[in-house]
């Protein structure tokens, strides 16, 4: 097996580090919007966050396969 296919991409990494950020922080506010009972803010702030992450990821995967291109590696 050759060692770069075993390596994490940074396409990769740096979404699922936001994306294990933001769990954290939506489970520490939790409390929070239970206890105020706005879940539309909650879910809103939530879901607009994945959303960015996802894009990142997109935006990041595009970017190594244009850089691949040039390089040679792809």
């Amino acid at each position: 097996m050759n060692r770069m296919s075993r390596k994490i991409k940074k396409h990769f990494l740096f979404p699922a580090v936001l994306l294990i950020y933001l769990a954290i922080m939506a489970y520490i506010s939790y409390p929070r919007y239970k206890e105020s009972g706005n879940w539309s803010e909650y879910f809103a702030v939530t879901g607009i966050s994945v959303l960015l992450v996802v894009a990142l990821f997109f935006l990041l995967k595009r970017k190594q396969q244009i850089r691949g291109r040039f390089t040679g590696k792809d």
